[in-house]
């Protein structure tokens, strides 16, 4: 391991350990409702001590397989001359430590959330969604990476594609994407693409497979597929992890 893999670990498993135990130390403030709060805090999967490990666990694995030296080259039509793009400088790995640490933080916290009470609660999206874009204009502005244009294109797909889903739905008066779904999508696309520009594509498929098993397994149980309705973020989220450190072997 280098010493930029190695600096790269550590911040991000540190800061997703101060993500979770913010998260799980406040649950009324960011639920902002008592009887959500109640619901979440009293729900079996609510274990505050396996919520923060599972986030540093998820973060150690993301910055442990994330490339610090270029995963891509290009070369120029006719003159066969390549390009290579430059690796993470000081200020690349600590602004991707950053984004690595929150997102894997706040992911177990999400899941709980959203299965328990189905939300996505503002007050932990639009804060990443915050992190993930200064993260973004500090990397273009400052940093030596161009996966920072990756990563903003990403999470403006991801906005135009489950946003356009979410108002295609309001108009058909057919439940798809909440607003809540719009928000993680800016995340998820956009981190996803930071850590491999490839790897959205195999995000959006691993999301789409988890959703499609979940979702039968509970219209069975439930009795009817039709009105079965889930959670979606649990899926994107997992979809999020699994596709992006699969990324680099499968694409």
């Amino acid at each position: 391991m280098t010493v930029e893999s190695a600096v790269l670990l550590g911040l991000s498993m540190a800061v997703a350990a101060g993500t979770g135990l913010l998260l799980v130390g406040t649950p009324a403030r960011w639920l902002a409702d008592t009887a959500d709060a109640e619901a979440v805090t009293g729900s079996r999967a609510f274990r505050p001590v396996l919520l923060v490990l599972a986030g540093i666990v998820i973060a150690g694995l993301a910055a442990f397989l994330v490339p610090v030296g270029p995963d891509w080259t290009a070369i120029a039509p006719g003159s066969g001359t390549e390009f290579v793009p430059p690796s993470l400088s000081t200020l690349d790995l600590v602004l991707m430590a950053l984004v690595l640490g929150t997102t894997a933080g706040a992911t177990p916290v999400l899941v709980v959330a959203d299965l328990v009470v189905r939300r996505l609660p503002d007050r932990i999206m639009y804060p990443l969604i915050g992190v993930f874009v200064l993260a973004c204009g500090l990397g273009i502005g400052l940093g030596s990476s161009t996966s920072w244009w990756f990563g903003l294109v990403g999470a403006v797909c991801g906005l135009l594609l489950f946003g356009g889903l979410h108002l295609l739905g309001r108009a058909l008066h057919r439940p798809t994407m909440g607003l809540g779904d719009v928000k993680l999508a800016v995340v998820v696309a956009g981190v996803s693409a930071l850590i491999s520009p490839w790897a959205p594509a195999l995000v959006l498929v691993v999301t789409m497979l988890v959703a499609g098993v979940w979702a039968i397994v509970a219209g069975v149980r439930a009795g009817s597929l039709h009105r079965t309705t889930i959670a979606f973020g649990p899926a994107m989220l997992t979809g999020l992890w699994v596709g992006s450190v699969s990324a680099r072997f499968v694409l």
